[in-house]
């Protein structure tokens, strides 16, 4: 590669960075208070921002329209298609310095909130693999002591944490605003499909009056053997999750400490 296209690449990757670390910045959302209202010596909103920015987020919007996957919230909807905007408007920058740059910002903006939603979703799946048997035997015991299961989602309902405890909490929420037990279940279902046996156990038992306790073991049983096999399969990936950082560490030094002053002696002797 000659030096002025070096220079060139260089100067398309440092600009790529600079307007993804922008776009970054603009759509990272802020855990604050709102704002109060605006009053008369407040100072008035910047229409030419927020005319930009409705165009930019108009522009990722159109893109994102063809993606696999979308955020399901709004406002995390609304960010994804501002940061594809903004990623569209640095690939049309590359196209006259580095053509061959040019659809990676765009790239990158499509791909990571697919990956970051697929990780979203395995890790929830974990949460709630490991999470299921604990709540099975919670209500095991308050429906054996007499609860019913209303009253036993309810009792429980801040215990587990989690997105199975947040679930537990919305159907507990509905069962205290007048719900019914079977709507109240669907937010059961809503948090994954892990979830699945233990609310059908409670509907069977809340519709057709079956015994409850020992479905709930049955579904204790095979939550716990889930467990387990999730747990035998991330030791198993263990070992070849720690083989990158001890390549990484250890291999570095390796060669610096075998290799280099081998080949700084064979050098040496060459050397007239």
């Amino acid at each position: 590669m000659s030096p002025d296209h070096a220079v060139t690449a260089a100067l398309a990757t440092a600009w790529t960075t600079l307007v993804l670390a922008a776009a970054g910045l603009r759509t990272r959302p802020h855990h604050r208070l709102p704002p109060p209202h605006p009053t008369a010596v407040d100072a008035p909103p910047r229409p030419r921002a927020a005319l930009r920015r409705r165009w930019v987020t108009r522009l990722g919007a159109a893109i994102n329209a063809a993606a696999p996957t979308r955020p399901a919230a709004a406002e995390s909807r609304e960010r994804a298609d501002r940061r594809t905007g903004w990623a569209a408007l640095a690939s049309l920058a590359l196209l006259t310095p580095a053509p061959a740059l040019a659809p990676v910002p765009l790239a990158v903006a499509i791909a990571v909130p697919t990956l970051a939603a697929r990780t979203h979703r395995r890790r929830q799946s974990a949460a709630l693999v490991d999470q299921l048997p604990d709540v099975v035997g919670l209500l095991a015991l308050t429906t054996a002591a007499g609860l019913p299961v209303s009253a036993a989602v309810t009792a429980i309902a801040d215990r587990p944490g989690g997105p199975l405890g947040a679930a537990l909490a919305q159907a507990a929420a509905h069962v205290l605003h007048g719900g019914s037990l079977a709507d109240a279940l669907a937010h059961l279902v809503a948090a994954g499909p892990e979830v699945r046996p233990l609310a059908d156990a409670l509907t069977h038992h809340d519709r057709y009056g079956t015994p409850l306790l020992p479905a709930l073991e049955r579904v204790g049983i095979e939550a716990r053997a889930r467990r387990r096999r999730h747990a035998e399969e991330a030791a198993r990936r263990l070992p070849v999750t720690l083989l990158f950082p001890l390549v990484l560490t250890t291999f570095p030094a390796f060669v610096a400490l075998t290799i280099v002053p081998l080949l700084a002696g064979s050098l040496g002797s060459l050397s007239p």
